[in-house]
């Protein structure tokens, strides 16, 4: 079953849909990532990536006047959504759902499954990119762990550079198409 929306002032339909259950509600930036992960529309599976995405679009919407930041006495800002968003989702079209089994092959995007994995690339490639800047940083604070490091060292830089092609291929691929 797939869910579909349209995009409101730039904010992706996939947090559009959580946002709606939040509407009469506060909350942090942590709680609605949180409830993100946890539902079904969710596109990201690490919490840090999630939280970037989140929080992105809490940016777009309070840019517009569609969220605004609450005044926080020392604990975690909280956030509402403001009645210029719930007037526009009141006169936004509500969420398609499509049974994917009924729909022909030709609309279901071929490409979805491309995007998804080069999504896991960039996610694999920046987990090995922290590897490769943590055995450096150990190597500077403590060289006497050079020679254990340095071949873990090669292993992650060899991987983030598989990757990154991988990735290539992928952003090429799909560009074309």
């Amino acid at each position: 079953m797939i869910i579909t929306t349209m995009k409101m002032n730039g904010v992706k339909s996939e947090l559009l849909i959580v946002l709606r259950d939040m509407t009469t509600k506060q909350f942090t930036v942590d709680a609605l990532t949180e409830y993100y992960l946890s539902h079904p529309s969710s596109l990201h599976s690490s919490k840090k990536a999630a939280r970037q995405f989140v929080y992105r679009n809490m940016q777009r919407l309070m840019k517009v006047g569609q969220m605004e930041r609450l005044p926080a006495d020392g604990a975690w800002p909280q956030y509402r959504l403001t009645d210029k968003f719930r007037q526009k989702e009141s006169h936004s079209p509500a969420p398609v759902i499509i049974n994917v089994s009924e729909v022909p092959v030709a609309l279901v995007d071929p490409m979805q499954p491309l995007r998804d994995r080069l999504n896991r690339h960039k996610l694999e490639m920046l987990s090995a990119m922290g590897e490769v800047e943590e055995y450096d940083e150990l190597c500077e604070e403590m060289p006497e762990l050079r020679d254990t490091v340095q071949a873990r060292y090669n292993e992650s830089r060899d991987k983030c550079s598989k990757l990154l092609g991988r990735v290539k291929a992928l952003e090429s691929l799909l560009a074309a198409c």
